[in-house]
């Protein structure tokens, strides 16, 4: 396999306030501090050093009870979270067998900068997976692909939490689809082992911690879940003030003043921004209510940052661009929670450029970094122009040949008038073959003009099949049938760097 790859602050793919957030200079940056620079890091650990101690006990406690049983890796990386280590983080809800690509795009990136920053910084850095147990947007986690062929896990009494949701009938559900789906050995070898957690395990939330620690194995990725009871208990104070509107107004204001400088609100605030986990749904608190128990009060998506960056002494959060986006409304907030705020770091993305797609851009004489961020019909425009240029062209090709003809019928009639009606018949056979020659030439240019089209079209929809992002269509499934391979290990090793971006892959075959 070759990679290519384009920075993100060379590229054309990443929002406004993604853009704005890298380059720096502007009114994001009092807020959040650029990613890719290796000094950010080096401040971020001076700030993580009021991280508490027993914090850090708590947190290290709960990562040895939900991982009862530690690979060599996860020992380590637990060892070295307990002598100090910062951790690098990155999370997800609990989507079936991964979902889309960047599901385990995310992970390899947060193992992959873990592993550069312990080389840059001189001291180990422990990567650290977050499940977002907690979301009750089943519809959202209850499907994927793999190549045309969509699974939806039907279960029509799905409410609440979706970690708690039962799997046994999902892993059924599974076996009885996948036989109807081609699959090749490598893409067998990461299906099952997911497939049986769903056997096994108790719930969503258990099965996918037994998949991505199967996944992820040698990485010394640690898994963690904030549905816990001492780490809920651990921070009673953030549910408490939250109850009080402390952190929503601080959250209201910070989204206003984003809002103001032309920047849009990623998540709308509420009043109150928890949600009630008894009697096994999960509502929003419509007012305070200080009895509920710690375990059963569960953040918004604009608290849970609060609550993870409370938990862990994270240099960096890696995430897409609207994740990262609603973490910028909450700047204030993090200034009263007494935390820094992690560098917020723009993950990278994957393509797989394969043969098809690349026959299409070398026909097109394009390179794929220029379709990215743009669209089909803006390079059919662009076609358009070229098609008139050479409309005008022939036009100038055909001009010199009837004036020549022309010229020859004049000459011959007035030195030979008799030839006249001779030379007449001539020039007529003489046009008729000239306009051949034209209609030949205006087939040979739509043909062209038609192949381009169509490769045009190819080429997007390979890109952006149905006008979305491939990664946010196709399954890391779908990656490895492109490949022929898990290649795990080596985008690990091309994304072990403090620049981000798009990664092409392009299979050898």
């Amino acid at each position: 396999m070759t990679y290519k790859f384009v920075p993100h602050t060379e590229s054309s793919v990443p929002s406004k306030v993604m853009k704005d957030l890298i380059a720096g200079g502007t009114f994001l940056e009092s807020i959040a501090t650029n990613p890719y620079d290796w000094q950010a890091f080096k401040d971020q650990i001076r700030l993580q050093k009021g991280y508490s101690s027993d914090t850090r006990k708590v947190v290290l406690e709960a990562f040895e009870r939900q991982n009862p049983v530690l690979s060599p890796s996860e020992q380590a990386s637990v060892d070295a979270f307990r002598n100090g280590a910062p951790t690098i983080t990155t999370g997800h809800q609990l989507m079936v067998c991964g979902g889309t690509v960047f599901f385990e795009a995310k992970i390899l990136n947060a193992i992959a900068l873990a592993k550069a920053a312990s080389k840059e910084l001189g001291q180990d850095v422990v990567p650290v997976f977050w499940m977002a147990t907690e979301d009750h947007d089943f519809e959202e986690i209850a499907s994927f692909r793999i190549s045309e062929h969509k699974f939806i896990w039907q279960n029509s009494g799905a409410k609440g939490p979706v970690g708690y949701l039962h799997t046994n009938d999902l892993a059924k559900q599974l076996e009885s689809w996948t036989q109807n789906v081609p699959l090749s050995d490598p893409q067998k070898k990461l299906l099952e082992p997911r497939i049986q957690a769903y056997r096994e395990a108790k719930n969503l939330a258990q099965a996918t911690r037994q998949w991505v620690r199967q996944w992820a194995e040698g990485f010394g990725l640690l898994v963690i879940d904030g549905q816990d009871l001492d780490l809920k208990a651990h921070a009673a104070p953030l549910w408490s003030a939250e109850m009080n509107g402390i952190y929503s107004d601080l959250i209201q204001k910070q989204t206003n003043s984003l809002v103001a400088e032309g920047y849009k609100a990623q998540v709308f605030p509420r009043e109150i921004n928890l949600f009630d986990l008894r009697d096994g749904d999960r509502q929003r608190f419509d007012r305070p209510d200080f009895n509920c128990p710690d375990f059963d009060i569960s953040p918004n998506a604009l608290v849970r940052p609060l609550y993870q960056e409370l938990l862990l002494p994270n240099l960096a959060y890696v995430g897409g661009q609207g994740e990262l986006a609603y973490w910028l409304q909450l700047g204030s907030a993090f200034e009263k929670l007494g935390r820094p705020i992690p560098l917020l770091y723009l993950r990278n993305s994957f393509l797989v450029q394969d043969n098809i797609l690349s026959k299409d851009l070398q026909k097109l004489g394009l390179n794929i970094f220029e379709l990215l961020g743009t669209s089909g019909e803006g390079i059919k425009s662009q076609l358009l122009g070229k098609h008139t240029v050479l409309q005008a062209e022939g036009e100038a090709l055909q001009a010199p040949l009837m004036e020549a003809i022309a010229d020859w019928n004049r000459s011959l009639t007035e030195s030979y008038p008799e030839l006249r009606q001779h030379a007449a018949a001539l020039k007529v056979k003489m046009e008729k073959l000239a306009q051949r020659t034209a209609e030949i030439r205006y087939r040979t240019h739509k043909r062209r003009h038609d192949e381009y089209m169509r490769s045009i079209d190819r080429a997007m929809d390979s890109i952006y099949p149905n006008g979305t992002f491939w990664e946010r269509r196709a399954s890391y499934i779908d990656l490895i049938g492109k490949l022929g391979q898990d290649p795990r290990d080596a985008l690990v090793e091309k994304m072990s760097t403090i620049k981000a971006g798009i990664l092409v892959i392009q299979p050898d075959f």
